[in-house]
C-alpha cells in the first residue's frame, strides 16, 4: 500500500501542485521532500489529514494553531489555509486530492473540496468524493454522508482509521513534545490513541451534550435548586481542573530541576567530589573511617573462621565421628545415672512402707532372719531395674572434664562448624572490596582538597544549593496544592452525588428523563471501560517497542522493554535487571519514536508513513539508525518532509539508493505578503548546503 498522488489546489502557498510517488520497489521505499522552514513542508502533512479526515483531523493539527472548538477552530484554519492568490482573485474553492494504491491494480481516489465566499470566509460547505479505481478505470463516485456512505468508516476498512493516524502521519516536532513528557504519560497517550479512547471520550462528550439539550426540555419545580447545585459543582470542578493543571506544572518543573540537579551531581562526582553525593573532605574522611571499621569487623569474622572453625576441618572424619559418638554415649550414661539417683529415695520409702504394713497379718509372725531375707530380695529386685546400664551407654567416661550440659553444648558446636568455600570467598571478597573503596576514597580526598582550593567545587555546590532550594519551594507548593486538591475532590464528590440525586428525581418523571438516564448509564460504562482497555495491548506494545528500540538505539544495552497496565515502563538489560537509560534529548526522542512505531505495528494497519521534521535533536548515529529502520521494510513507503539541516546533501547521498522520488520546494514572494510554493521534481538541496 502506498500513496501515489497528493494534489493541492489553492491550499496555503500552493496554487496548484501535484506530487506523484511510485510504488516502493528494488529497495527504494523513501520519498524525500526538501524545503526550508516556511516553504510548505508541513502544509503537505496538513493537507493529507484534512483530505482524509476533514473536521476529525482537528485534534491532530494543534501545531497549526487550531483549538478544540469545532465551531471556530476548523473554519479559522480553513480560511487561513485558503491560498492568498486565490482569495485575491476571488476564486471560491480549495481542493486536496489523495490517491492511495492498495495494490498495483487497485486504488482509492479521495478528493475533498471546500467552498468560500467572495470575502474569503468559509461558506460552511464542503464535499468529499471517493472513487475506487481498478486498472486505472475509476468507478462511480460516492459522496461522504450520502446514500449511507461514510468516508470515516471506509478508511477504517481500507486504510488508516483517524484515531491511529498519528502513528503513521506525524510531525517530528510533536515527537519532541512527546519525548519531553514522562514515559508513563507517553505510553498512556499512545495506548489511548491505539485503543480509540479519543473516540470513546468524544462519544461521552456528545452524550453529555445530548443530555444537556434534552434536559433543557424538562421542567420541574426543583429546577432552580438543581441549577444552583450545578453552578456550584461547575465552579468547583473548574477550580479542581485549574489546581490539577498547576500540579502538573509543578511536576514538570520538578522533573526539570531534578535533571539539572543530577547533572550538577555528575559534574561534582566526575571532578572527584564523592560517589554520587556531594561530599566534602570531612565527609569522605568520615566515610573512609566507617569503611575501615567495617573492614576490621570483616577481618574479625575471617579470624573467627580461621581460629574457631577451620581447625576442626583439619581433623580426620573418623576421629570426629568417634569423638561425637563417645560424647553421645556419655550423655546416655549420665542420663541413666541421673534417673537411678532420682528414684533412690523412693526405694527406701517403698521398703519402709512394705515392712511397716500390718495387713494382712503374717501367721505365724516372721522371724528376724526371714525379714532380713525379704529385705535382701527387695534390694536385689530394685537393683535389677537399673543394672546393667543401657547397651548404648558409655562403658567408660573418657571426657570427665566436661560437666553438666557441656557435652550437649559441644555437640551443638560441632553441628555449627560446617564451612563452605563460598562463605570464605564472600568474606575475602568483602574485605577486598572494602580495601579498594578505602583506597578510592583516599584518592578522592586528595583530588577534592585540590578542587576546594581553586573554588570549582564551591561554585558547583552553590548552584546545587540553589536548585535544591527551588525544589524545596516547589515541594511545599505542591503539598499545598495537594491539600487543596483533596479538599476540593471531596467537595466535588459530595456535590456531584447531591446533583445526581436531585437530577434523578427529575429524570424519573418522564420518558425524556428516561432517555437521559440511559445516556448517563452509557457514559458511566465508558468511564469504567477506558481504564480496563490498557491491559489488552501492553504486552504486545512492549514486544513491538523492544524490537524497534533495539534497532534505533546505538547503545547495545537493552534486551527487553516491559510495560505494566498503568503505563509504567521498565527497560531491562541482558541480565534481566532494570537499567537506567540516559534521559538525553536524543535518547528521549528515540524512545518516543520507538513508541510510535510500536503502536503502529500493534495497530495491525499496513500503511505508509509521512513524517515532517523527521530528525530533529538526533545525533549522526541516531539519524543513521532511524533511517536504517525506515528502510528496513522495502515494501513500506516512507515520505520524509525535511529541511536542509536534517537531511543535508551529504546525508542525502548516503540514502539515495533507497530514495524512489524526491522534490525540492521553492518559494517566491508574489506581493501583498503572499508567497507561492512550487515543487521541483527529482531534485534536492544542492551540494554544500547544510
Amino acid at each position: 500500500m502506498w500513496i501515489s498522488r497528493i494534489e493541492l489546489t489553492n491550499f496555503k502557498s500552493y496554487q496548484h501542485q501535484v506530487f506523484e510517488f511510485p510504488a516502493p520497489a528494488d529497495g527504494r521505499n523513501l520519498v524525500l521532500i526538501g524545503g526550508f522552514n516556511g516553504y510548505g513542508k508541513t502544509s503537505i502533512l496538513e493537507a493529507l489529514y484534512l483530505c482524509l479526515y476533514g473536521k476529525d483531523a482537528l485534534v491532530h493539527l494543534a501545531r497549526a494553531g487550531l483549538n478544540s472548538d469545532d465551531t471556530r477552530g476548523y473554519p479559522t484554519f480553513l480560511e487561513r489555509a485558503f491560498n492568498g492568490e486565490a482569495k485575491r482573485d476571488s476564486r471560491d474553492t480549495m481542493t486536496v486530492r489523495v490517491v492511495v494504491h492498495r495494490t498495483k491494480t487497485k486504488a482509492v481516489d479521495i478528493t475533498r473540496k471546500w467552498y468560500f465566499r467572495s470575502n474569503g470566509s468559509w461558506a460552511a460547505d464542503e464535499e468529499a468524493i471517493v472513487r475506487s479505481v481498478i486498472r486505472d478505470i475509476p468507478e462511480s463516485p460516492r459522496v461522504d454522508g450520502k446514500n449511507g456512505f461514510h468516508l470515516a468508516d471506509f478508511l477504517d476498512e481500507i486504510f488508516v482509521p483517524a484515531h491511529v493516524a498519528p502513528f503513521f502521519f506525524f510531525d517530528g516536532e510533536e515527537v519532541k513534545k512527546l519525548a519531553d513528557q514522562s514515559r508513563v504519560e507517553q505510553v498512556k497517550q499512545g495506548l489511548e490513541g491505539l485503543l480509540g479512547v479519543v473516540l470513546l471520550r468524544t462519544l461521552a462528550d456528545r452524550l453529555k451534550n445530548f443530555e444537556a439539550t434534552k434536559r433543557g426540555d424538562v421542567t420541574s419545580v426543583n429546577e432552580e435548586k438543581l441549577s444552583r447545585v450545578l453552578d456550584e459543582l461547575t465552579r468547583n470542578e473548574d477550580q479542581l481542573n485549574t489546581i490539577s493543571i498547576e500540579a502538573k506544572a509543578w511536576e514538570d518543573e520538578t522533573n526539570r530541576l531534578r535533571a539539572e540537579r543530577q547533572a550538577l551531581i555528575g559534574r561534582i562526582t566526575a571532578a572527584g567530589g564523592g560517589g554520587g553525593d556531594i561530599a566534602t573532605v570531612k565527609d569522605l574522611v568520615e566515610e573512609r573511617e566507617q569503611l575501615r571499621n567495617k573492614r576490621k569487623d570483616c577481618l574479625k569474622k575471617i579470624e573467627e573462621v580461621l581460629a574457631g572453625r577451620l581447625p576442626f576441618h583439619l581433623v580426620t572424619k573418623d576421629l570426629m565421628s568417634s569423638f561425637k559418638g563417645q560424647l553421645e554415649a556419655e550423655i546416655r550414661w549420665f542420663s541413666w545415672e541421673n534417673e537411678k539417683k532420682a528414684l533412690e529415695p523412693r526405694k527406701a520409702q517403698f521398703e519402709r512402707a512394705f515392712l511397716e504394713e500390718t495387713s494382712p497379718e503374717f501367721a505365724p509372725p516372721l522371724s528376724d532372719s526371714q525379714v532380713q531375707c525379704i529385705r535382701s530380695r527387695l534390694e536385689a529386685a530394685w537393683a535389677s531395674l537399673f543394672y546393667p546400664p543401657p547397651a548404648d551407654a558409655a562403658a567408660e567416661i573418657i571426657h570427665d572434664y566436661l560437666q553438666g550440659s557441656m557435652r550437649d553444648e559441644a555437640l551443638a558446636f560441632l553441628d555449627s562448624i560446617p564451612l563452605g568455600q563460598q562463605e570464605v570467598q564472600e568474606l575475602l571478597g568483602e574485605q577486598s572490596g572494602l580495601s579498594k573503596r578505602i583506597d578510592e576514597l583516599g584518592r578522592k580526598v586528595s583530588r577534592l582538597e585540590g578542587i576546594d582550593r581553586d573554588g570549582t567545587l564551591a561554585t558547583l555546590k552553590q548552584q546545587l544549593e540553589a536548585v535544591q532550594s527551588r525544589l524545596d519551594q516547589i515541594s511545599e507548593s505542591a503539598r499545598i496544592s495537594d491539600r487543596k486538591l483533596v479538599s476540593l475532590e471531596a467537595n466535588v464528590a459530595s456535590q456531584r452525588s447531591e446533583y445526581q440525586r436531585e437530577r434523578r428525581k427529575l429524570d424519573e418523571s418522564s420518558p425524556v428523563r428516561a432517555m437521559i438516564q440511559k445516556s448517563e448509564r452509557v457514559r458511566n460504562i465508558l468511564d469504567e471501560v477506558i481504564p480496563a482497555l490498557f491491559p489488552l495491548k501492553v504486552k504486545q506494545l512492549g514486544t513491538a517497542m523492544t524490537t524497534v528500540y533495539k534497532a534505533l538505539a546505538h547503545k547495545d544495552l537493552v534486551a527487553k522493554i516491559e510495560i505494566l497496565d498503568d503505563g509504567t515502563t521498565t527497560i531491562l538489560g541482558k541480565s534481566g535487571k532494570e537499567i537506567s537509560v540516559d534521559r538525553s534529548a536524543g535518547e528521549n526522542q528515540i524512545f518516543a519514536t520507538a513508541l510510535i512505531a510500536g503502536l503502529a505495528k500493534v495497530s495491525g494497519v499496513r500503511a505508509p508513513m509521512v513524517v515532517d521534521t523527521p530528525l530533529g535533536r538526533l545525533d549522526s548515529m541516531h539519524r543513521a539508525n532511524i533511517l536504517k529502520f525506515w528502510t528496513s521494510d522495502a515494501n513500506k513507503q516512507v515520505i520524509l518532509l525535511s529541511q536542509d539541516e536534517e537531511i543535508d546533501h551529504s546525508f542525502y547521498k548516503q540514502i539515495q539508493p533507497n530514495v524512489c522520488k524526491s522534490y525540492l520546494l521553492e518559494h517566491v514572494d508574489v506581493g501583498d505578503g503572499i508567497g507561492r510554493t512550487t515543487a521541483k521534481e527529482n531534485a534536492y538541496f544542492a551540494k554544500g548546503r547544510k
